[in-house]
C-alpha cells in the first residue's frame, strides 16, 4: 500500500485524511503541482516547487515550509513507496482548518503523494488529436489552484464531442490554454504561444527553449481566427509532453496530420528527456 505525507506524518494511503474543516474541503482553497519522475528521479523538481510556492503566494496562502524542506519530503515519499515504476508526484498546500469555515487562519497543510503515470494512447502522438474551444478563463491565471470545476465541465463537453482537451477562450475569442495544457501554434513559420491569462507550465518553458533553436518564437495574444489558420498546433503538459492537434471543433488544422515542426520539437524533447534519464543530477 502506498505511503502519503499529510500534515507532518507519513501514513498508509487508506489512513491519509485531512479534517473536514480544512478550507480545501469547504471552499476549494488550495494550490497544487504535479511532477513526473524520469528514471526514478523527479523531473524539473525545483521549477515545480517554485511554481507551487508562487501559486500559494498569489492566492494568499503562507506556506510554513522552505523549498528545501518540501524537496526532502518529496524524496522521502518516493523512498517509502519504492520500488515502483515511473510516478506522478502530487503536492498540495491546503488552506488549513478555519474557525469560521471561510477565513484562512495561517495554518496550511502540506500533502505529498505518488501515483502511477497513466499511459496515453500512442495514436495521440502519431495521428494527432481533436480539441474543442470553451469560453472560460482562470480566476487567477498564474496560480495552479485546485478549483477545477470549470475544467471538469469543459472536459466533459470535449469527450462528448470526441475530443481529448478543451481550449479556454475569452468571450472576444482570444484562445488561451487547455484545461491541463498549454497551447502552441506555428503561424507563418513562427512558433506562437499565448502569454497573458495562462498558467505557464514547466513543459511550456522547455518547449520555448527548444523552439528557439528551430523557429522564430513569439509569446503573444492568439485569436481564434489565427489559431484556425495555423499550419500546425500542439498542446503541452507534464504528463502529455507534446501532443499534436489536428482538429479544433469542426475545423481541420493544416494537412490533418502532425506537421514537420511539431515532429521536430517532439524529437528534441525526447532527446532532452533521454539526457535527463542518463544524468539524474541535472533534474
Amino acid at each position: 500500500m502506498k505511503t502519503v505525507y499529510v500534515d507532518g506524518k507519513f501514513l498508509p494511503w487508506d489512513k491519509a485524511v485531512i479534517p473536514v474543516d480544512d478550507l480545501a474541503v469547504l471552499r476549494g482553497y488550495a494550490v497544487c503541482d504535479i511532477i513526473k519522475t524520469i528514471g526514478g528521479h523527479p523531473y524539473c523538481l525545483d521549477a515545480h516547487i517554485d511554481r507551487l510556492l508562487s501559486s500559494a503566494e498569489k492566492v494568499g496562502l503562507t506556506p510554513v515550509w522552505t523549498k528545501a524542506e518540501i524537496k526532502k519530503i518529496v524524496f522521502e515519499v518516493l523512498e517509502k513507496n519504492a520500488p515502483m515504476d515511473e510516478a506522478n508526484i502530487r503536492i498540495l498546500v491546503t488552506g488549513g482548518s478555519s474557525p469560521d469555515f471561510f477565513s484562512p487562519a495561517d495554518n496550511p497543510r502540506l500533502i505529498v503523494l505518488v501515483t502511477d503515470i497513466p499511459a496515453l494512447p500512442a495514436q495521440w502522438y502519431t495521428k494527432g488529436v481533436k480539441v474543442i474551444t470553451f469560453v472560460q478563463q482562470r480566476s487567477i491565471a498564474d496560480a495552479k489552484a485546485t478549483n477545477y470545476i470549470p475544467a471538469v465541465l469543459a472536459l466533459k463537453k470535449a469527450k462528448a464531442q470526441g475530443a481529448v482537451e478543451a481550449l479556454y477562450m475569452t468571450p472576444d475569442k482570444m484562445v488561451l490554454e487547455g484545461t491541463t495544457s498549454n497551447l502552441f501554434a506555428l503561424v507563418d513559420g513562427t512558433l506562437v504561444t499565448p502569454e497573458k491569462g495562462v498558467l505557464k507550465g514547466i513543459t511550456r518553458k522547455t518547449v520555448l527553449a527548444l523552439g528557439e533553436k528551430l523557429f522564430p518564437v513569439s509569446e503573444q495574444d492568439l485569436s481564434l481566427d489565427t489559431l484556425l489558420s495555423a499550419s500546425e498546433l500542439f498542446i503541452t503538459g507534464t504528463n502529455k509532453g507534446i501532443v499534436p492537434v489536428i482538429q479544433v471543433d469542426d475545423h481541420i488544422i493544416g494537412t490533418g496530420m502532425p506537421g514537420p515542426g511539431t515532429r521536430a520539437l517532439m524529437s528534441a524533447m525526447a532527446d532532452q528527456v533521454g539526457r535527463s534519464c542518463n544524468s539524474p543530477s541535472v533534474i
